[in-house]
């Protein structure tokens, strides 16, 4: 699949447009923030990048703050595993460009064999995600979503340092149209943006009408997203819900609430 250069400027759902100059603004606070929050939460920023494009590779070198990060490099599956068994970096950043997997072994390998290190999948095909749902990464986002003014790039940065997995906009709304039985059966939970903002919620302990005005929605629909987040979890109380997600190893932030990393 030919990837289409981006315009100066990107439209999300509703229609706003962010200019490129300031989505770059808005990437390098971002990057700023997620070191400063691999600090706090002992989270090793180090990555690897697995792809098909050596322009991609020069790319991603060049566009973050702490070159000694970068890891290497690799062309395949079989690589980058042996890449691993040299270096352990803290994730491993993957592109999956065609409407066919050429990594799943390698994002199946790090679930199975590497539990320190976090796997993070920019996909230009939606198609793929029905066999990405079995094998569970850690983050995935849709190339389609890069440019959106929430930044999903960071958001899902952001995730992997909370230890939970994070779902782009597209991602999610296609996943959320698979049938359950193609869903993925594994034990852990994939938060969304909102039931991350509740659960920071619970953490600052703010009132319904509170996070209503957060989020600009209405108390109604906090309670409705807050008893639909409860019965995921099993709980019958925002204490509990705290305690389940500390027991599932899930650190929650206070970055997410209003829904803006700028």
């Amino acid at each position: 699949m030919n990837r289409k250069q981006p315009s100066l400027a990107s439209e999300d759902n509703n229609g706003a447009r962010v200019p490129l100059e300031e989505f770059k603004k808005l990437f390098f606070i971002g990057e700023a923030r997620f070191l400063l929050a691999c600090l706090s939460k002992e989270f090793d920023p180090s990555f690897i990048v697995v792809g098909k494009s050596n322009f991609e590779f020069v790319t991603a070198y060049k566009a973050i703050k702490r070159t000694k990060d970068y890891r290497g490099v690799a062309k395949s599956s079989a690589q980058a595993i042996d890449l691993l068994a040299e270096v352990k970096p803290g994730f491993v950043f993957i592109h999956e460009r065609g409407e066919q997997l050429e990594f799943a072994e390698l994002v199946q390998h790090i679930a199975q064999s590497c539990p320190n290190i976090r796997s993070y999948v920019i996909i230009d095909s939606l198609k793929v995600l029905e066999d990405y749902t079995k094998i569970d990464p850690d983050v995935i986002v849709a190339d389609a979503d890069i440019f959106l003014p929430n930044n999903p790039i960071v958001q899902g940065l952001m995730a992997m340092v909370a230890r939970t997995t994070y779902r782009s906009p597209s991602v999610e709304s296609y996943l959320n149209q698979i049938p359950p039985i193609a869903q993925s059966s594994s034990a852990r939970i994939v938060l969304s943006l909102r039931e991350q903002q509740l659960l920071e919620a619970y953490v600052l302990g703010l009132s319904n009408r509170e996070v209503a005005e957060q989020l600009n929605l209405s108390v109604r629909s906090v309670q409705t997203y807050s008893g639909q987040l409860l019965a995921r979890l099993g709980v019958n109380n925002r204490q509990k819900a705290l305690i389940q997600i500390a027991k599932m190893g899930i650190s929650v932030t206070t970055r997410f609430l209003k829904g803006d990393l700028r």
